[in-house]
């Protein structure tokens, strides 16, 4: 009987990752909703109009802009505990190929506008709000490429409620600044490659023994044809 090594082993052959993500996942989820903003809403349409900066950082006067500041991640407490992947390869004798589990987690972004009035700032809101009603999902043509090759194929934005006290306390944070119209939005599952895939043996053939321990019956006869009632 041929058992698999443990990855750890000296046995276990380590396969090459499929992607070397070199811990670009967030970025490319960051970089994702950002084009997506800037291809929908043509205020926003500049390359400087969307920034990954916190509403402490920015000094927007005279320009239509929007903070997409990344403030909090979260474990994904429903898929943290998935099993690895299994492929099979072709190979003699036959191999798989295990793959880790991925970490998932959930990110949560503050979108606050900035513009040259307080009108054209509500402008910027309610196509904002509308634009994450209309494309809830992060997937296809929107995704950046990276993300499909680490298992991300669909990304859900999901708004999030919280309270102006919740709010309040959030922009305490940023000294001297005053509160502006905030919206939270969370970007679910987002799945980041965790450890290095390996080969091991796969079982093809198991051996069975069957040693009868009790004793046999006294008209037992080896040699007579089995039947069954």
């Amino acid at each position: 009987m041929s058992m698999p090594p443990n990855p750890s082993s000296p046995n276990a052959e380590a396969a090459p990752p499929p992607t070397n993500d070199s811990g670009q996942v967030v970025r490319w989820v960051s970089e994702s909703l950002r084009s997506l903003v800037r291809n929908n809403i043509p205020l926003l349409s500049a390359e400087s109009a969307v920034v990954f900066d916190s509403p402490a950082e920015i000094e927007a006067v005279g320009e239509n802009k929007l903070s997409l500041y990344l403030y909090q991640i979260e474990h994904n407490v429903w898929l943290r505990n998935l099993p690895p992947s299994l492929s099979g390869r072709q190979l003699q004798p036959p191999r798989t190929q295990v793959t880790p589990a991925p970490m998932v987690v959930d990110l949560v972004y503050m979108l606050v506008p900035y513009a040259k009035s307080a009108e054209t700032e509500l402008v910027l809101a309610d196509q904002l709000l509308r634009l994450f009603h209309d494309i809830p999902i992060l997937q296809g043509p929107l995704l950046h490429p990276g993300l499909r090759q680490t298992g991300n194929e669909r990304i859900d934005i999901v708004p999030r409620d919280n309270s102006i006290e919740a709010l309040r306390d959030l922009w305490a944070g940023f000294s001297g600044k005053s509160y502006k119209l905030t919206k939270l939005y969370m970007l679910s599952p987002v799945r980041i490659p965790t450890g290095r895939p390996f080969e091991t043996d796969i079982v093809t053939e198991t051996e069975l023994s069957i040693v009868n321990t009790r004793p046999l019956p006294p008209n037992f006869n080896s040699g007579a044809p089995c039947t069954t009632v």
